[in-house]
């Protein structure tokens, strides 16, 4: 088994993603369980594996994109790259065979797109899982469909930022919720995964300008 074939496995075995020192006793049990050598220059192997592989690496030798890391290749936490959601197609979008085709309109939208490579990679790091309630829609494939919600709205008038940090991982129940400031973000008791970390601020922004609150105590 290559280096690269041992991170990739340790990587599946952990779930997908994790932090180096995760993958580095994990590259270090499989390879033990092969009867390979573990040397003492182990972690620095691994490293070179991860950024050889990953295209947002500056070592990246451009032949396999493997790896992702959320924001940086400083932040110490790692992913495989299969394990990335995609978003799955909806039944209703093809024209069923004997029914009329729907007619079709040019509509000109003002979009701001948002970084959907972003949104996957924190969705990888939280399996797929709401980080208020724990849930999620199983897909007949047996895979887990959740959503990304920028908790400071990147569009007008709030102008938010496009990063991991400003992001929350949650069900589409409280994604509706959120959006229509239904619900205030609490600031503790949400499910945090390594390599995530969400921003004081934009939960108080939430809070304050898109739920309106002013001083109750969501810690609870």
């Amino acid at each position: 088994m290559t280096w690269c074939e041992s991170v990739e496995l340790a990587l599946r075995n952990l779930g997908g993603s994790a932090p180096l020192k995760d993958i580095y006793e994990e590259v270090r049990r499989v390879r033990g369980r092969n009867g390979q050598s573990t040397p003492t220059s182990l972690e620095a192997i691994v490293r070179k594996e991860l950024e050889y592989n990953s295209e947002e690496s500056s070592n990246w030798r451009q032949k396999r994109d493997l790896f992702f890391s959320v924001e940086g290749i400083g932040n110490g936490v790692w992913g495989l790259r299969e394990f990335l959601p995609t978003l799955p197609r909806a039944s209703d979008l093809r024209v069923p065979d004997g029914h009329a085709t729907p007619e079709a309109r040019e509509i000109a939208t003002l979009r701001i797109i948002r970084d959907t490579r972003m949104t996957r990679k924190v969705k990888a790091l939280h399996r797929n899982k709401c980080q208020i309630c724990g849930s999620s829609i199983k897909l007949p494939d047996g895979s887990s469909y959740t959503e990304a919600h920028h908790i400071i709205p990147i569009g007008a008038p709030h102008h938010g930022p496009d990063q991991a940090s400003n992001i929350i991982i949650v069900c589409p129940n409280h994604h509706a919720e959120l959006d229509y400031g239904c619900i205030a973000i609490p600031a503790k008791g949400l499910s945090l995964a390594p390599g995530h970390t969400i921003s004081v601020a934009s939960i108080a922004y939430h809070n304050q300008k898109i739920f309106g609150l002013q001083s109750v105590d969501v810690s609870r």
